[in-house]
Order: structure tokens, then sequence, then C-alpha cells
């Protein structure tokens, strides 16, 4: 039921999102019924700005309590992915070439299932590595990712 209701939040959330300069990159739904959280990550070119999450979120609220997107109750916030946001999409791949990226893959594809990687590139299909320790290359197809995210390099 929960993805039916970010989908229907996604609808809304991308016209009002563009209509304010920005992208809707991540949606999510928490919590139970008598206390939900829907979560919009957002993001631009130069990255996002306090004001930026602002206009989104009143925007956004009005159109989401208009349409009676979400029956319950619900909390909303919307902020910018962060520095060490999840990479999702073939788009946060090919967006983070040249980044420092933390993977775990599903099964074997890598020793210990978890690794720091530099992001080579990346299509619609696959992302290129360099793992940080070894220099290895190596090509991964996105179904081999169980979960992946930016890293902080000091």
């Amino acid at each position: 039921m929960s993805s039916t209701i970010i989908e229907s939040v996604r609808e809304v959330a991308e016209p009002v999102g563009r209509a304010e300069g920005v992208n809707v990159v991540d949606i999510e739904l928490a919590g139970t019924a008598g206390s939900l959280v829907l979560k919009i990550y957002i993001d631009k070119d130069g990255g996002v700005t306090v004001e930026d999450c602002a206009r989104v979120s009143s925007q956004l609220g009005l159109v989401l309590e208009a349409e009676e997107t979400i029956k319950n109750a619900y909390t909303l916030e919307v902020s910018s992915m962060g520095l060490t946001r999840k990479l999702k999409k073939p788009l946060d791949f090919q967006q983070s070439i040249g980044s420092l990226a933390m993977i775990k893959t599903r099964g074997a594809v890598i020793p210990g299932g978890k690794t720091l990687v530099t992001i080579d590139d990346a299509n619609n299909d696959n992302v290129t590595v360099t793992i940080k320790d070894s220099g290895d290359k190596l090509t991964l197809s996105y179904s081999d990712i169980a979960r992946a995210n930016l890293e902080i390099e000091f």
C-alpha cells in the first residue's frame, strides 16, 4: 500500500519540484497510521538551500491537502539528499562519476559484500567502479547492488 501512496505523491511532487526549480530525487513514507512521516528528498545543480526546501514543502503541502493524496494524518519533511546521499537510480550514479561511494552487493560479487569504490562510469545498465583498497576495476549490474551511498573523502 505504501508504494501506491508513494507513486501518487510522486505524480504530484515532481511537477511541484520542477516549478520550484528542483528535482524530486526520492520519496519515503515511514511510521504507522497515527504517525506517518512523508519524506521528500530534492536536489538541484549547485545544491539545495533551506529556502528551496521551504518553498517545496509549502507548495507540495497545499497540493497534497487539496487532492487528499494521503488520507491519514502525516508530517511532511522536505530536505536535500545530504553529502552521503543514497544512490538508487542509474542517473544517481551518472551524476556521481568521479565520486567516492560505499557499495554493498548482493551475493559474492565483491568479497565481503561491501567496499569503498570510486565511480568511474555509469549508464542505464551498469556502473563501472574502481575498488579503493585494491585498485581493481569492476563493472556491476544495478541488480547486483543491494545498497550504495556517496562517502566523504577526507
